[in-house]
């Protein structure tokens, strides 16, 4: 989106103001009427070139009940088809709430005329989470137009299509091993980084241990988890046995990862009870963090599966 609002204010007459393009189904109410006309009447927000009310029609109703003919405005420049898109998010921040109704009738409209628009970009306009938004544009009644890119919330274009041009990119690359990250991108239709991010996680799968081999199975009771079995459980069963080994109740370092197993298993626990508090718009950043983590663990894990099956070879 462009344009932005002008910080100066000016006095406008009322009755020049057209109005609002509004979000609310159900339009002004006139109890918030009569209550900011007790108030003093704070600046209206106009888009300059139609000079409709962009945000602040409840004031503008306020002023005309109060007699006056003049209302303090703030203007908005930008073209017509994003006034609906900043009043939208203007009434979602501030003043009388918009209901869910309003809301995600609000998201329906901008995915007919922003269809280009992520549900995430969506979703921080109208205040509803990615998730509502795509089943709004699921059952959009009407068609939704489906671009070959979508703008996110950061501004950034993207490629529907990004799946099959990581696929492109990783066939290239399997082909060409030596070839540079600006010919991977070029040839996969994909960002530099994009095509850097892919030849790591190629060159990471490429370093990782084999499975071990059919003669190494696990037991059952030592690194399966048994059938039913509450990974809590399973994990103080595990601590449990490990506390009585003698290598490592009488050894200083042995001691020391005791502590320290012991002191992941109430960080797990407390996760779980912190996941409700993660808001909407965290959780993506918090879940790249916890899978960030179980990659680590999974590193450590892959090293002591490598390192059983040498010791069992030698």
């Amino acid at each position: 989106m462009t344009g932005g609002a002008c910080s100066d204010v000016h006095l406008v007459p009322t009755d020049v103001l057209q109005a609002a393009d509004s979000p609310r189904l159900g339009g002004v109410s006139r109890e918030h009427v009569e209550l900011l006309a007790q108030r003093a009447i704070e600046p209206v927000l106009v888009h300059r070139g139609t000079m409709r009310v962009v945000d602040g029609m409840h004031r503008l109703h306020a002023a005309r009940l109060r007699g006056e003919t003049e209302i303090p405005v703030r203007f908005l420049d930008g073209p017509d088809r994003e006034v609906f898109i900043h009043s939208v998010s203007a009434n979602v921040s501030h003043g009388l709430p918009l209901t869910l109704k309003d809301r995600k009738a609000a998201a329906g409209r901008i995915l007919a005329s922003h269809p280009d628009l992520s549900d995430r970009a969506i979703a921080r306009i109208t205040g509803l989470s990615p998730k509502t938004v795509s089943a709004v544009r699921r059952t959009s009644p009407e068609e939704v137009p489906q671009p070959e890119v979508r703008v996110g919330a950061d501004g950034r274009a993207r490629p529907l299509d990004a799946a099959r041009r990581r696929e492109v990119a990783v066939s290239f690359l399997t082909e060409h091993p030596d070839a540079t990250l600006s010919e991977v991108a070029a040839s996969a239709g994909v960002s530099i980084s994009t095509a850097g991010a892919i030849r790591q996680r190629l060159r990471r799968d490429e370093q990782a241990p084999p499975p071990p081999p059919p003669g190494l199975a696990r037991e059952p009771g030592r690194c399966e988890r048994p059938a039913g079995a509450p990974a809590g459980d399973l994990r103080e069963q595990r601590i449990e046995t490990l506390a009585k080994d003698p290598s490592l109740r009488f050894t200083e370092s042995g001691r020391a990862l005791l502590r320290w197993l012991n002191r992941r298993a109430p960080d797990l626990e407390a996760g779980q009870q912190l996941m409700a508090a993660v808001p909407v718009h965290c959780a993506v950043a918090v879940a790249d963090l916890a899978n960030s983590y179980a990659r680590e663990w999974q590193r450590f894990a892959s090293d002591l599966d490598r390192t059983l099956g040498n010791m069992v070879k030698h």
